[in-house]
């Protein structure tokens, strides 16, 4: 019967989460059944909090007790219409989102995994690409090649000290999930934030000593996640795997291969022609791969990873 719950917690958890796709900005439809599919929810976690659990699955129990409660006390008024029943919507998927959140990593201490919410968030588009490019400008144009692993390993240190100390107080995650609120997704709360993941690539990265990769691994990062979110939310009709879709893998491999052309033209003028396009693709393509099977690992560690050894790789080849 335990297990029962646990697998059948796991499909709730998977009607969530394409509910609060769908209620995403860049997806949002009036047309989408939502009121019916909400009323499903519900009927499903009712069914589930009848079931008898023991002690192994009281916590999950809990989680459960708690979304019916939060469903009850948020459900949005479907009578308004237009721009008005929108608002409500939105408001209902924002308080939404945490919740569904504690409730993924309840099922992750049960070795269930379901998929990560990443919702549309402009100020994080927008940070993410800023913040790329200026360590792609740090990495060519300002810091000499010998100070990159002591700044990578000082960044990366504090940024682990910040992860290790927020597990231990609730307080102290709350406190920092509240002053990047612009920027962090619903996850991060209960996971190793995405931030860190990259400033640790960065630091295993400039362990080689090849300022290239490095530069070229944090462009393609910088430009073609955010680029391949965008377009797979507003047109990913065709499905692929962890929530990607065909149409954001290749904006990734697209924009990821112009990006590190231009960084290659520009910085290292010894590969300019024919070689800097293809060294892009190198580059790219294994990236875009990494960003589509990227489930456990999170892609801001494993795209920049795959990057650089795809761009090693083409020069290998190249010369």
């Amino acid at each position: 019967m335990s297990a029962a719950l646990a697998v059948d917690s796991r499909d709730l958890a998977l009607e969530l989460h394409e509910l609060l796709k769908d209620l995403d900005p860049a997806r949002w439809s009036a047309d989408l059944h939502l009121e019916k599919r909400l009323e499903e929810i519900q009927a499903h976690l009712a069914s589930l909090l009848d079931t008898e659990v023991d002690t192994a699955l009281a916590a999950l129990n809990a989680q459960l007790a708690q979304l019916a409660l939060l469903l009850e006390e948020i459900a949005p008024d479907t009578d308004k219409a237009g721009a008005d029943l929108r608002r409500e919507w939105q408001a209902f998927r924002l308080k939404l989102q945490p919740q569904y959140e504690a409730l993924a990593a309840s099922l992750e201490e049960l070795d269930i995994d379901v998929p990560t919410l990443r919702p549309t968030n402009s100020y994080r588009s927008i940070f993410h690409i800023f913040s790329g490019l200026a360590v792609v400008a740090l990495i060519e144009l300002v810091l000499p090649s010998s100070w990159l692993t002591p700044i990578a390993g000082t960044i990366a240190g504090m940024a682990w000290v910040f992860e290790i100390s927020r597990r231990y107080s609730p307080a102290w995650n709350k406190i920092l999930m509240w002053a990047f609120s612009a920027v962090a997704h619903p996850h991060e709360q209960h996971r190793v934030n995405s931030s860190t993941w990259y400033v640790t690539a960065l630091l295993l990265l400039s362990l080689t000593g090849e300022t290239t990769l490095c530069a070229v691994a944090a462009g393609v990062l910088a430009v073609a996640d955010p680029a391949a979110a965008t377009i797979g939310r507003r047109f990913g009709s065709i499905k692929l795997v962890n929530g990607r879709s065909l149409q954001g893998t290749l904006t990734f491999a697209v924009t990821g291969a112009l990006a590190a052309w231009a960084i290659l033209e520009l910085f290292n003028p010894e590969l300019s022609g024919w070689r800097a396009p293809v060294l892009g693709l190198f580059a790219a393509v294994p990236a875009a791969i990494a960003e589509l099977l990227s489930r456990r690992i999170d892609d801001n560690f494993s795209i920049p990873m795959t990057a650089a050894a795809g761009l090693w790789v083409g020069l290998l080849l190249l010369g």
